[in-house]
């Protein structure tokens, strides 16, 4: 989202089976565009029959993915994309040659799959999750709908209904307006391609016995929903979108996928992928981390990030103990102010710390008379990146502080 409003009530989760809204946001133009090289192959094979109503929701979902390949939103870094996608054919198995990996720019958490195959996965998912066995059971789930055709299901009663010409109309309502405007196309037609909450049960059922059959640590998926439902419980979010009230409540995702857990026997050589997860997504955090704090939902943005400080590699550290910082400072509700001026002195002491903790840190040194310490800061910012963009007015800062003294 945009530093504009925010939705207040916009509160993105696991949703499935909403490919075809959420393309049709991200689409920014109504033409159909070709490949781009080093996008996937569209699905050739395993076609549905010509003139079937599947054939008809194939046809839909087919321009929307190629509209979605021009999207300036699409994440084309070849390792990225080659990394989740070899996660994404581990946890589907024979079905790997019918899948397309599409990762987009959106600060949410969000994943949805098409029934042509083509997945689409937010990098608001990718900055919460932890290590490769939650991506799986991520990924595993969205299979789940893929393999059982339950976007086949709704969209014969979606037929039946009034709403269902407006899918077509929605290629471009998105376009031009960022974050916010995808969010809220999304918003206005919610519940259309929902699905129950029983389908969403077995879609985590399939999601768990994926993550079981290639040896993944089977306790990701309370993990994961764990702390989705801390970040939740911050209370940023409101009342939820009707899109997601077909979802299982997040407490009982949770409970239920820790009781499947318990009931198998302790398996010493699990996986959990931590150190390959990080060292796939290190090069995007700090872009992730931008995002989220653009939400402008402090809340949930202190929460997710204190989260995945809690279990950041040494080397990240500081990075995210800046960002908490930075989080605190934002919302500005309370003793925040105080906490981001701990934070910020906190993270200049530990590695991955970026250049702006110094920055943030001599400027609260300033505010709070310590003139001496501001100035070293400063001097320290301005020294790892003589070229920011607001170099001119640390500077003049800087110039305050010694000609004070």
């Amino acid at each position: 989202m945009t530093r504009g409003r925010p939705l207040a009530t916009l509160r993105i989760r696991l949703s499935c089976g909403t490919l075809l809204l959420a393309v049709a946001s991200l689409s920014m133009a109504q033409d159909v565009a070709p490949a781009h090289k080093g996008l996937p192959a569209l699905a050739a094979s395993a076609r549905p029959a010509p003139g079937s109503d599947e054939a008809e929701l194939w046809y839909a979902m087919d321009r929307d993915e190629l509209s979605l390949r021009q999207s300036p939103y699409l994440v084309r870094d070849e390792a990225l994309n080659r990394y989740v996608h070899g996660v994404l054919c581990k946890v589907t198995a024979g079905y790997c040659g019918d899948v397309r990996l599409y990762i987009v720019d959106v600060p949410y958490f969000n994943a949805s799959m098409a029934p042509n195959g083509a997945l689409m996965l937010w990098t608001g998912a990718l900055l919460r999750i932890r290590n490769e066995a939650q991506l799986a059971l991520v990924l595993g789930h969205e299979f789940g709908h893929y393999r059982e055709r339950h976007t086949l299901q709704q969209w014969r009663r979606l037929k039946k209904n009034s709403t269902f010409l407006s899918v077509f109309g929605m290629a471009a309502a998105g376009a031009g307006v960022g974050y916010a405007g995808m969010a809220a196309n999304i918003a206005s037609q919610a519940g259309m391609m929902k699905f129950s909450r029983d389908k969403e049960r077995e879609a985590d059922r399939i999601g768990f016995a994926q993550l079981d059959a290639q040896g993944y640590d089977l306790h990701a998926g309370e993990e994961l929903w764990d702390a989705m439902l801390r970040e939740e419980n911050a209370r940023d979010y409101g009342k939820p979108l009707p899109v997601f009230s077909s979802h299982p409540e997040t407490r009982e995702r949770r409970d239920d996928l820790a009781a499947a857990a318990a009931a198998h026997a302790p398996n010493p050589n699990a996986q959990r992928g931590t150190a390959a997860y990080q060292a796939a997504t290190r090069p995007f955090r700090v872009h992730w981390l931008d995002n989220e704090l653009s939400r402008r939902m402090y809340s949930s943005s202190v929460q997710a990030i204190d989260d995945l400080r809690r279990d950041a590699p040494a080397q990240d550290l500081g990075l995210y103990t800046f960002y908490l910082g930075e989080a605190h400072l934002r919302r500005a509700k309370g003793d925040d102010r105080a906490t981001a001026a701990r934070l910020f002195a906190e993270a200049t002491t530990l590695p991955g710390a970026p250049p702006a903790a110094w920055r943030e840190h001599g400027l609260a040194l300033r505010d709070a008379g310590d003139r001496a310490g501001a100035a070293a800061a400063l001097r320290r910012y301005l020294q790892a990146v003589p070229a920011a963009d607001d170099a001119a007015f640390i500077r003049r800062d800087l110039a305050d502080l010694e000609g004070a003294r």
